[in-house]
């Protein structure tokens, strides 16, 4: 492992935006070490708490808090440079914060990290999103991706005009450099997106029922996995495949209700609250259980939009809405190091 010194001076570099592009080559390549969860982040947690700069203690409330806070910040500035976010954090306990968040911020990075190591042709890149935050990446053949929360995104590491395919788990927002000769392909566990230029969403998260193909503009075709059927889509319209019972169903779509989480929003028109909860589970990287056992409570419709409202916020509305009782549960983390989701309860009054 490298020598303590070395990792402080080259996330101190990072934060002050100073880093050379070979430093920054090598702190990448350092926190995607195996073992960087265990060693790694116990020493960064141990040099916030030891710098005179950030010396104040700081309560679980008040570190999310400071979490949430980043996370909108990053949601906002979608693509912009992370290291420019990092800089504009100036009050020292959110830079504090944004330490223990390198983690969250480097997958962002990955795509400037493409050299010699990649060397065969089956290898593949991967970046993942972790819960309760999104980043915004574009492939080398100019395609933007904007990933939503949990979710992971494959590409071959010799991506090519003629090898433009990827492989999508969670949920993804892709507007695709056109070039009607070498389609570009979204690979999920249900069906493969065939595309020549546009702009679509695609949802494929392995706990969902359903997973969805949304198109904004340009033309897609979805095939199903180990079937040759073909569904094509036009603007405005969505593709729905059950799990459980296996049909597809085309249908007229809210286009700006499936896209808006790329713009910091949630947006829910009659969603059920078992998939709201879901869904914000996922935004805010928390535990929220519905204490249901009629399983009605999770049929109830919700119509709002979250945009900057913090979790609580966010939950206190739904129970007062619809005359619900919620609780936050008490969670407790064994190490000073690690974070621990917020766990929260909603249930019948």
């Amino acid at each position: 492992m490298e020598s303590k010194q070395k990792i402080i001076s080259l996330i101190q570099k990072y934060l002050n935006n100073t880093c050379t592009e070979p430093e920054l080559d090598e702190l990448i390549q350092l926190f995607h070490r195996e073992d960087y969860r265990n060693q790694i982040e116990l020493l960064l947690y141990e040099h916030w708490q030891n710098t005179p700069s950030f010396q104040q203690q700081l309560d679980e409330k008040e570190l999310g808090k400071m979490l949430h806070a980043i996370h909108q910040q990053m949601r906002i500035d979608g693509g912009k440079s992370k290291k420019g976010l990092l800089k504009r954090l100036t009050n020292y306990a959110v830079r504090a914060a944004a330490i223990l968040f390198i983690p969250l911020l480097i997958g962002s990075l990955w795509m400037g990290y493409q050299n010699g190591t990649y060397s065969g042709s089956d290898t593949m890149i991967t970046l993942e999103t972790p819960l309760g935050s999104t980043l915004k990446t574009t492939l080398p053949d100019g395609t933007e991706v904007w990933q939503n929360a949990g979710t992971t995104l494959k590409y071959p590491a010799k991506f090519t005009r003629r090898n433009r395919q990827v492989e999508l788990v969670g949920e993804a927002y892709f507007h695709v450099s056109s070039d009607k000769k070498n389609p570009f392909y979204v690979k999920t566990t249900d069906g493969t997106v065939k595309v020549t230029g546009t702009r679509f969403d695609v949802s494929a998260f392995p706990d969902d029922d359903f997973s969805s193909v949304v198109l904004e503009e340009g033309a897609v075709a979805y095939q199903l996995a180990g079937s040759g059927q073909e569904v094509a889509l036009s603007p405005s319209e969505q593709l729905l495949y059950a799990r459980e019972t296996g049909s597809l169903v085309k249908r007229t779509a809210d286009v700006e209700k499936y896209i808006s989480w790329t713009e910091g929003k949630l947006i829910f028109r009659n969603d059920p609250l078992s998939s709201v909860v879901l869904r914000l589970e996922r935004w805010y990287n928390a535990d929220i259980v519905l204490d249901d056992p009629t399983g009605k409570l999770g049929e109830h419709p919700f119509t709002m939009t979250v945009q900057n409202e913090t979790l609580p916020q966010v939950l206190n509305y739904i129970s007062q809405a619809a005359d619900l009782s919620l609780r936050k549960d008490d969670t407790k983390s064994t190490s000073t190091a690690v974070l621990v989701k917020p766990k929260y309860t909603i249930s019948k009054n």
